[in-house]
């Protein structure tokens, strides 16, 4: 990876969504952030502008999907960083399920139980109907990581799928163990330097 270990990479996941709240899978649909997911956001961009101590960031990163963006934005202002100059970057999108995107668990498990069952026997092989595999989202997480710039610090905005893959990555673990990661909303992650995190509460 193209990087100097001058400072930090900030990992952040959206807040709470209506869809988030019904369990249902999200992928690259969108709903929007409930009031928990705004305080949220509020509260990660003030513990964010705690661990920046008036530093500006480099650059800051969201992916597109309209729950990262407002996440991201909210963010962006407690942070003093014009949202204005957020990179959106499709890399940086939560894995979609393809036809099962916006079903909950009971739903696949009564209408698509034999395709549900080989997800939960190969989860990081396994691509739904229309949609893509955890080692497909690797490999454009990868590809993210392989051109990331030097600048420090980075601020990243993304998906609880999506960060699991980046951590891993990160951390240099077995597919396995990416699966096995926490999916934050109520704090995010300070990366730096490779191979190494910390939580941060917000």
């Amino acid at each position: 990876m193209s990087m100097a270990p001058t400072g930090p990479l900030y990992l952040l996941r959206h807040g709470e969504t209506i869809w988030n709240r019904a369990k249902r899978l999200q992928g690259h649909k969108d709903t929007p952030l409930t009031l928990r997911g705004v305080q949220q956001a509020e509260a990660m961009g003030k513990a964010l502008a705690r661990e920046l101590d008036g530093m500006t960031p480099a650059l800051f990163f969201a992916s597109p999907l309209g729950r990262t963006r407002q996440t991201a934005a909210i963010i962006a202002d407690s942070i003093g960083h014009d949202p204005e100059t957020i990179v959106f970057d499709d890399r940086l999108k939560e894995v979609t399920f393809g036809i099962w995107d916006g079903l909950n668990i009971e739903q696949l498990r009564a209408d698509h139980s034999e395709t549900w069952q080989r997800r939960l026997d190969d989860k990081w092989r396994f691509v739904p109907p229309g949609g893509e595999s955890y080692m497909q989202v690797a490999d454009r997480v990868g590809d993210f990581l392989t051109y990331l710039p030097a600048q420090r610090p980075l601020v990243v905005v993304a998906h609880g799928a999506h960060n699991r893959v980046f951590r891993g990555l990160w951390r240099g673990l077995e597919p396995a163990e990416f699966l096995a990661l926490d999916e934050p909303q109520d704090g995010f992650y300070r990366l730096n330097p490779v191979g190494f995190e910390d939580f941060i509460q917000a």
